[in-house]
Parts: C-alpha cells; sequence; structure tokens
C-alpha cells in the first residue's frame, strides 16, 4: 500500500476548508511574466491563485513555496513543480524560512490567517509578509478597494458580501488602507500601482492622465463590466464611472489594486485578456493596431443624440464606413474588416443607448427590433441584411443584466404608458357615451314622430278628406246618394 503524502503543516492550517475562487487571469499572468526575471531565485506565493500564475512562477524559478491555509486546496495542488505549504502567515513567518527573492500575494492580504492566528491588522499582515523577503525583493500585494464602483453599487448586505472570504471581520479594521493615499502611507513610495478592474490590469499615473472619452477610459470600463457581471447591482456600473472619469477619480474607485514593490522588469501600460496595451505618444498600441487617444465614437454619438442632432448623426454615421469604432465598455472594432463588425458595433451602441435611459431623437417603437440599427447602418452605406444582422448580433453579444436603477427606469415608463393608454381609452369611452346618447335621442324623436302621424291619420279632418276623395272617385248618383245616406246614419249613430 503506497503511502500518501501530506504536504508540510505550518501553525494556522484550516480543515475542512476551501478558498474558492483563487485569484488569477490572463491580465494578472501577463503583467507577472513582464516582472519576473528569467531566473527569479526563490519565490513565495501566498494565498490562493490559479493554476497559470503558479506555471508561471515554477517556469521561472526552481524554488518555489506555494502558502495555503486550506489543508484540502494544499493537498489538491501536490505533485507539480513547488512545494505547498499548509497554514497561515504568521505561521510560516515563525518557521523563519530564508529569505525569498520574489514575494507574489496578488489575491491580497485577507485569505492568509489562520484560526491560530493572532488579530493581525492589515499593517502587520503587510509587514509580516514583506519581512519574509529578501532586501530589494520584488513583492507584488494585491489591495482591494472597499470605496470602488462596485462595493458602492452592491445590492447586497455587507454581511452576505464575502462569505468564506471573511470570517473574522477584517474590514472593520481602521488601519485597513481605503485609498491610494492611504496605501502609500502603509506600504512607503511603491514602484509601480496598477488599478486592476476585474479582468484588466491598467497603470494608475496613466489612468488619472486620461479622461471620459478617450481609449483609457475604454479599457478600465471594459474590465469593470466584467467586474460587474459577478455583482449584483444596484445601477450599471458605467453611469458612476462615467461621473468618476470626469472628476479625474477612475483610479480612486477601482475595485482592486495591485501594488510592485521593488524592482522588476518593464511593464505595459495595460493588460487586457486580449493582450498587453501601450500608451505610446501617437496614441494607444493594441497589438498591430494604433488607436489615437481622442474621443470615442461612442462618445460623439451619444453628445450628438442627446442634442438631438439628426444631420449631424447621420453625417458622423457616414465616416464609420472605414476607419475604427472604439465604445467605452467593449474592446477595439475595426470597421474595414467588414460590415458585420460595423453591425456589432451598432447593436451594442443601440444597447447602451437604450438600456441606459440615454436621451435620443428617434420615437419609441424604434427601440425595439433592429429598426434602429437598420437605420444607422444606412447612414454608414451598409444595407442591414438579415444575415449582416444575425452575425452581428452573435459578435456583439449583448445581454441585459436587470438591476434596481433600470427596473424603476423601467416601471416608470410603464406607469407613464398606462397612465397615457388610460387617457386615450376615457377619450374613447367619452366619445362612446356621447354618441349613445345621441342615438336615444335620435331614437326619441322618431317615436315622437310616429305618435304624431297616428294622431293625424286618426283625425276627422284627415277621415273628411279620405271620404271626398272616395266620393270624388263615385261617379253613379245613385251609389253617392246611398253612400252619403249610410254616413249620414253612421255619424247619427255616433
Amino acid at each position: 500500500m503506497t503511502e500518501t503524502k501530506l504536504p508540510p503543516v505550518v501553525r494556522g492550517e484550516i480543515q475542512p476548508w476551501t478558498d474558492d475562487q483563487p485569484t488569477g487571469g490572463p491580465a494578472l499572468v501577463g503583467l507577472l511574466a513582464d516582472l519576473l526575471p528569467p531566473k527569479a531565485g526563490r519565490v513565495l506565493v501566498a494565498g490562493p491563485h490559479d493554476a497559470a500564475v503558479l506555471e508561471l512562477v515554477a517556469g521561472r524559478s526552481g524554488d518555489v513555496t506555494v502558502l495555503l491555509r486550506s489543508v484540502s486546496d494544499a493537498e489538491a495542488l501536490r505533485g507539480g513543480r513547488h512545494t505547498v505549504v499548509a497554514g497561515a502567515l504568521d505561521g510560516l513567518a515563525d518557521q523563519r524560512p530564508e529569505p525569498y527573492h520574489v514575494v507574489i500575494a496578488a489575491d491580497g492580504l485577507d485569505r492568509l490567517l489562520g484560526p491560530d492566528s493572532p488579530a493581525l491588522d492589515w499593517p502587520e499582515r503587510a509587514a509580516l509578509l514583506r519581512g519574509l523577503a529578501a532586501p530589494g525583493a520584488l513583492v507584488v500585494i494585491g489591495v482591494e478597494n472597499g470605496f470602488s464602483i462596485t462595493a458602492l453599487l452592491d445590492q447586497r448586505p455587507l454581511k452576505d458580501r464575502y462569505g468564506d472570504d471573511e470570517w473574522r471581520p477584517l474590514r472593520d479594521d481602521p488601519r485597513r488602507p481605503s485609498s491610494a493615499a492611504q496605501l502609500e502611507a502603509a506600504l512607503g513610495t511603491s514602484t509601480r500601482r496598477y488599478a486592476w478592474f476585474g479582468h484588466t490590469l491598467l497603470d494608475s499615473g496613466a489612468l488619472a492622465r486620461t479622461a471620459w472619452g478617450l481609449p483609457g477610459v475604454g479599457i478600465a470600463l471594459a474590465g469593470l463590466a466584467a467586474e460587474a457581471e459577478r455583482t449584483p447591482v444596484l445601477a450599471p456600473v458605467t453611469d458612476a464611472a462615467e461621473a468618476a472619469a470626469r472628476a479625474g477619480m477612475l483610479d480612486a474607485v477601482a475595485p482592486r489594486w495591485l501594488v510592485v514593490l521593488g524592482e522588476g522588469g518593464p511593464a505595459h501600460t495595460a493588460y487586457t485578456p486580449s493582450g498587453a496595451v501601450d500608451l505610446r505618444a501617437d496614441g494607444w498600441r493594441f497589438g498591430d493596431r494604433l488607436v489615437p487617444d481622442t474621443e470615442s465614437a461612442e462618445t460623439v454619438l451619444f453628445r450628438l443624440a442627446a442634442a438631438e442632432d439628426v444631420p449631424g448623426f447621420r453625417a458622423y454615421a457616414a465616416k464609420l464606413s472605414d476607419g475604427a469604432f472604439f465604445d467605452e465598455v467593449h474592446d477595439f472594432v475595426s470597421i474595414s474588416d467588414g460590415d458585420v463588425p460595423l453591425a456589432a458595433a451598432w447593436i451594442r451602441f443601440r444597447d447602451r443607448l437604450i438600456g441606459g435611459h440615454r436621451r435620443h431623437p428617434w420615437p419609441p417603437w424604434m427601440a425595439d427590433g433592429d429598426d434602429l440599427v437598420t437605420m444607422w447602418l444606412a447612414m454608414s452605406g451598409v444595407e442591414a441584411t438579415p444575415e449582416i444582422l444575425a452575425r452581428g448580433r452573435e459578435i456583439a453579444g449583448v445581454e441585459q443584466r436587470p438591476d434596481l436603477l433600470s427596473a424603476l427606469a423601467d416601471a416608470e415608463a410603464a406607469r407613464t404608458t398606462v397612465a397615457e393608454q388610460a387617457g386615450h381609452i376615457f377619450g374613447l369611452e367619452r366619445t362612446m357615451r356621447f354618441r349613445d346618447q345621441q342615438l336615444r335621442t335620435r331614437e326619441q324623436q322618431l317615436r315622437t314622430m310616429r305618435d304624431e302621424m297616428r294622431r293625424l291619420r286618426g283625425g276627422r279632418a284627415v277621415r273628411a278628406a279620405q271620404l271626398a276623395g272616395r266620393v270624388a272617385r263615385m261617379r253613379d248618383p245613385k251609389q253617392l246618394a246611398g253612400a252619403l245616406k249610410r254616413r249620414a246614419k253612421a255619424f247619427l249613430r255616433r
């Protein structure tokens, strides 16, 4: 029988327990690939990170330690190119291991404590982690932002937001950094800081220099939309993000930050699921494509629609037949690739225009179906065939997620429609009452006329006229005398 070898254990391990949703993603892997040297020396990965992060680190170093407080999570990682230690951060520190040249805690400092750990506040945990690093080591720490847009719009109560992530009230810590300034005070002057928007990392310095409608904000909102998909929100995050971007505070309301301490390799301006992005003097470089650092087409079209400037809207739409369409939520779209990408861009624009209850000059009945998209494609010189629209919908991938603000707006629109329909019904009912009264009046008039005719027909004058008429038709004197005699007798008997 083969003996099962358990992972090394230090004080603070938890069992049974699991820390789900480990930190990772293409953006984090891309940044770490640039930061880590080819030969990283001793590396510590503290907290739950996904397999792609661990594979990258193991490829740069032959001495990798992964610290997990869950014994079951540690057992699941056995057999890789790394040493797995089950326990808490303070338990590992008590072992006084040889200093590490690279320390990665992108998951943050919250899921590093065990039941036997002392009540360490955030700065104490950060000091304990940095104490495991060698002088001048590369240290990467993830920090949650409690003032983020998604946190402010989260419709769940505080006690229901974190689950197993918080089995002790860490977010009641008064020394927990909640802003970039507090983060700088807690960690000192950091070499680099990245705003972490869901699946996107964006250099905080570059983000502070961008503005609403520019590609930098579009990159951030693409990640923010992905982050909001995992959170039941009260209102669309893009509305709050627009206000933050106009105030130059988008970095301050990012869901998380990633702080890089110490020296590391050169990095790009941003990291997205589709690759790295660089901000240069001539614009933003998306792979092989360059996007000027100017307002997106969507921003300009929103402004023209709100102003009800249909001629201006039509003229701008005509320019999109060749070039680029970059919206505030989705990635770069090349219009020169064909008519289908343009249809997908217009479909996303329709969804953001109508779904966001934005002002526009077109009648409400055009909002349903493809009427607006068909019209806009015609403005761009494209005939909207069923095949183009169907393929565009597939690429656009538009899906409305319910939120309280949209529900309230839809309810208000429904109330307005009900009031308008009720007024229309009231007008029809009043018209029907008027016509019914007219019909009853005419019927009464006809009955009166019929009664008068019957009275006239039964009067003496009418009977005398009828008698005179019959007398006039008689030509025989004897017959006339007999008739007069009979009439006279009949009259006398009355």
